[in-house]
């Protein structure tokens, strides 16, 4: 009878054990708000215009990214500042002349910054940041595409590209605004590596 008694019991803490597992399974993992910071070394950020047609491809040196999301893991807050000054077209006299006021104007303009906080997000998990890009003291909306993948590193990738129009922001003034030389859009592209800081609940 006692052995009876044990195995029945043994039997139950069993099936409380099995039911247990089950229910863990189906609950998902908490998450946490978490921010993330660009790795400068290990990221890029590439732009290029075009003359006669044909693309000069240039980069920025010095820039940041700080990237948030929330408790479920979804975007909630972007922001990207970039050194104007940075820009690097690999030529000594195109790096000297878009410094000039005609173009960046990096003496009155240092810096470029892109804010968001309005996300959508596509069938394929392609993120839309519908944010503002200030350059040369003009602010425009732009929407930003991008991907975003979690290493197992524990670090993260942000990567997209778009076409940006200069004389939106009045990049390339007086002769050289028509476009008849050095082309309106300028592709702007990005490879950015992120890590995690401050996770918080």
């Amino acid at each position: 009878m006692v052995l009876i008694r044990y195995l029945i019991a043994s039997s139950r803490v069993k099936q409380i054990i099995c039911t247990a597992s089950l229910l863990c399974l189906l609950i998902p993992p908490p998450t946490w708000a978490t921010s993330w910071r660009s790795d400068i070394q290990a990221s890029q950020l590439n732009f290029a215009p075009s003359y006669e047609g044909l693309p000069i491809n240039g980069d920025f040196k010095e820039f940041a990214v700080i990237y948030t999301t929330d408790q479920e893991g979804e975007p909630e807050d972007l922001s990207v500042s970039v050194l104007v000054a940075s820009a690097d077209l690999g030529n000594s006299e195109l790096n000297t002349e878009i410094r000039a006021a005609k173009w960046f104007n990096i003496t009155a303009f240092p810096e470029a910054k892109f804010s968001c906080q309005e996300f959508t997000t596509d069938n394929n998990g392609k993120v839309f940041a519908h944010g503002e890009l200030q350059i040369k003291g003009y602010k425009k909306p732009v929407t930003v595409p991008f991907s975003w993948r979690l290493l197992t590193t524990g670090e993260a990738v942000m990567r997209g590209e778009l076409m940006l129009a200069r004389n939106s922001f009045s990049i390339g003034s007086d002769e050289w605004a028509s476009g008849d030389q050095i082309g309106l859009a300028v592709k702007v592209w990005f490879d950015v590596v992120l890590n995690p800081i401050n996770p918080s609940l």
